[in-house]
């Protein structure tokens, strides 16, 4: 049986009403550095895990990698993806033939529907569609209708990230942030983890539409406080100690690397921040940009091509007082140059 599609909780989509989908058919080997390209390129998504039977073969060897482009942009989304496989260090790569079509709301219900399948994370969670019964051992059932938005569970960056927040949860924290929520998934498995309020942002209206009504789905309206702004605006920056003791932040690197100020001012000391959407080819920047004295790395969890980090935010230093214990001496004047050397005087006998 082939395995499960992987797609990408994207953390952006696209304003319009529709996406531009670019599927390219590749050996299996290839299929993780091609869906890396079409993020690079732009994609808001990825679904990978589609296996297909090569001409004349008998077991599956090619897989199609299928980016998402906002459809209003036709022409640049072309240009960018044939100029990330044109880098490729693959020949076949190169060679990809790219296959284009334009998929409505009613399209991509089908499309989601068709490779949307039951994803378990962790020891405690399950990612399922609405459709979806099954009482999976037990498990805290997190159900998700996608809409025109990603974000299903399945692929490494969402997948990640639900390990993480199960493992930070225990006991849950008061608050939590979840920065870009894209269908909610997130926020609702905070939320059903024990967290009792959880603040989920962002930019894009039908992402926050298709997470309000995964909200009710799941019951947790109660908890959950979805906003459509910036994270300036959603959450101006409270007093020193009266922030979040847990963040994550499912985002593109450069969103992660530009935000990295305003979140370090919305974690308390000692809180949690997960960072996820990070190639690994970007991951130094990442660990730049949340670096000490404001952070310290806790752990970075590679699958595929992708790197989830948590991160631990430092206390600020405190300034040392002239005259207290701990200050730094003041450093004694030193001889003008060609002075004798001044001796010490030694004590006397007594």
């Amino acid at each position: 049986m082939p395995p499960r599609p992987k797609t990408n909780a994207g953390r952006r989509s696209a304003p319009g009403s529709a996406w531009l989908e670019a599927a390219i058919r590749v050996p299996i080997a290839a299929a993780d550095r091609v869906g890396a390209l079409l993020i690079a390129a732009g994609s808001q998504g990825v679904i990978t895990g589609v296996r297909e039977l090569a001409h004349g073969a008998r077991r599956r060897t090619h897989e199609t990698v299928r980016g998402f482009f906002p459809s209003r942009e036709p022409a640049r989304a072309r240009l960018a993806v044939s100029t990330a496989l044109a880098q490729a260090r693959d020949t076949g790569v190169r060679r990809a033939a790219v296959r284009w079509r334009e998929l409505d709301a009613s399209l991509w219900e089908m499309d989601w529907r068709e490779h949307f399948r039951p994803v378990r994370a962790g020891r405690r969670l399950v990612v399922v569609p609405p459709w979806d019964r099954d009482d999976h051992g037990g498990r805290t059932r997190v159900v998700i209708h996608p809409g025109m938005a990603f974000g299903t569970g399945q692929h490494a960056t969402t997948l990640a990230s639900l390990e993480a927040l199960e493992a930070l949860a225990s006991p849950p924290p008061a608050r939590a942030l979840d920065i870009g929520t894209g269908t909610g998934v997130l926020a609702i498995a905070l939320a059903k983890l024990g967290v009792q309020e959880v603040v989920a942002l962002d930019l894009d209206p039908q992402a926050v539409s298709a997470a309000r009504g995964n909200v009710r789905r799941n019951a947790v309206a109660g908890r959950v406080q979805l906003v459509c702004r910036s994270l300036a605006e959603a959450v101006p920056a409270p007093p020193a100690g009266r922030g979040f003791p847990l963040v994550v932040a499912n985002l593109y690197v450069d969103a992660l690397v530009e935000l990295a100020p305003a979140i370090a001012k919305r974690v308390v000391p000692g809180g949690r921040l997960v960072t996820s959407g990070v190639l690994r080819s970007q991951q130094a920047r990442v660990r730049s940009a949340y670096a000490a004295p404001a952070w310290r790395l806790l752990s970075a969890q590679r699958r595929g091509g992708w790197v989830t980090s948590v991160f631990q935010r430092l206390p600020a230093p405190r300034p040392a007082r002239p005259g207290t214990r701990g200050a730094t001496p003041a450093a004694a004047p030193r001889a003008p140059r060609g002075a004798a050397p001044r001796r010490r005087a030694r004590p006397r006998n007594r």
